[in-house]
């Protein structure tokens, strides 16, 4: 069974700046579960390594994500989608935390709430981030919710 994982928390260079944010217990989790983790990074993909931050702001009825001088929140939300497309067999999906397209809860300057990245949106299978997987109890309810949607798919 595959769980999708951003990148950096994977350990790859992938962070705007050339760092990572590894998650030794998220490994260990998926290796005690028999789970294959497959390291993704939409904005990886359309930018490369290093770039400019991202950082969303809401203008209107409309968020942006502004990276240097470019508005590039549409090539996020279609890199997005087209990742959830290329992997439909996955079970769940772990993010980074405040990440502009993997992060579940991510800020939007002038807004006065969070939204779900895209990636969250455009998966069917349960999500959650790499900062919630820190203690066992979390681990085993993220678990629980993978079982459960799994079941509820073999009975549609």
């Amino acid at each position: 069974m595959k769980v999708l994982v951003s990148s950096c928390v994977y350990g790859n260079n992938v962070r705007w700046n050339g760092s990572n944010r590894y998650y030794d217990e998220i490994h260990t989790w998926a290796k005690e579960n028999d789970f294959e983790l497959i390291p993704i990074c939409p904005e990886h993909e359309l930018f490369g390594t290093p770039r400019a931050s991202i950082r969303l702001r809401q203008k209107g009825d409309e968020v942006l994500g502004i990276m240097g001088s470019q508005e590039v929140f549409g090539q996020i939300k279609d890199k997005c989608r087209e990742i959830a497309s290329r992997y439909q067999n996955v079970v769940g999906f772990i993010g980074f935390s405040n990440s502009p397209t993997c992060g579940l809860s991510a800020g939007v300057k002038d807004r006065g709430s969070t939204i779900k990245a895209p990636m969250h949106q455009n998966l069917e299978c349960p999500t959650t981030e790499a900062s919630s997987m820190n203690t066992e109890a979390n681990r085993s309810r993220f678990l629980a919710r993978i079982r459960k949607w799994m079941e509820n798919e073999k009975n549609i």
